[in-house]
């Protein structure tokens, strides 16, 4: 379960969009309980960012009763808005078995869903899946392929953020959630990293050009803007020759 509960907070969004403000700061002041009651009835609505913070706190147990089946059936109706956090969310409650029944081959679909509109989350799971041979054929090259993409988008948020703090900083609550967050990628990030060289490890110099081609193909599934945005962020990595680059640019 604890497995669960981090890939459930990693990369959630700070919650403060305009129409449910009142929640999300109720949620970053840790007021999970007032943040719960902003949430459900913009969520019945079909707000759906509304929809994905409930679930998420559902999960948790956070100002609700922990209701993993209410979880999922929130984030159903948050993925069916085109939410590719939700579908990634669904993923792994399928591929556990939690709030659902376990199903591997509806696990890839939705992490092959959120994989394909950018979410680098969605990416790395499924690239497992592929490493593992979990619910698919066991598959190398697309394993590799689907790390890079996910990793690369990682860095590249790194490079773009360079968060500093100073003692101010430190006592906001949101700033202190935002540490977390990064704190959890970078865990996550050194996870990919290890499967990276692992796969490197194995692999025939006829299998490199193979997926080199699979990054070509799967970078379209980056997120829209990276391509510009990022374009002359200067990026130092200690394994950046696991990442070929060229293929990314």
């Amino acid at each position: 379960m604890k497995r669960i509960i981090l890939y459930f907070s990693v990369l959630t969004p700070l919650l403060c969009h305009a129409d449910f403000k009142d929640g999300g700061d109720a949620y970053i002041r840790g007021d999970y309980e007032t943040a719960a009651n902003e949430f459900i009835p913009l969520a019945k609505r079909g707000d759906h960012r509304a929809m994905y913070a409930l679930g998420s706190m559902y999960v948790a147990g956070q100002g609700v009763e922990k209701d993993l089946k209410k979880a999922f059936e929130l984030f159903k109706e948050a993925a069916q808005n085109g939410r590719a956090d939700a579908m990634y969310k669904l993923g792994v409650m399928y591929e556990e078995g939690v709030g659902t029944k376990k199903s591997t081959k509806k696990a890839i679909r939705y992490y092959q869903k959120s994989a394909k509109l950018g979410y680098p989350l969605g990416q790395y799971h499924l690239g497992l899946m592929y490493l593992n041979g979990s619910g698919v054929k066991q598959n190398s090259i697309n394993a590799y392929a689907w790390m890079v993409v996910a990793a690369h988008q990682f860095i590249y948020e790194y490079a773009s953020k360079n968060l500093t703090a100073d003692r101010k900083q430190y006592k906001n609550k949101k700033y202190r959630l935002m540490l977390v967050q990064q704190k959890q990628k970078d865990n996550l990030l050194d996870k990919i990293i290890s499967h990276l060289q692992e796969i490197r490890a194995e692999i025939s110099p006829d299998e490199i050009d193979k997926i080199k081609q699979r990054v070509i193909k799967y970078s379209q599934y980056r997120w829209k803007h990276q391509a510009t945005k990022f374009k002359n962020i200067e990026i130092t990595s200690d394994i950046e020759s696991l990442f070929l680059p060229e293929t990314l640019q």
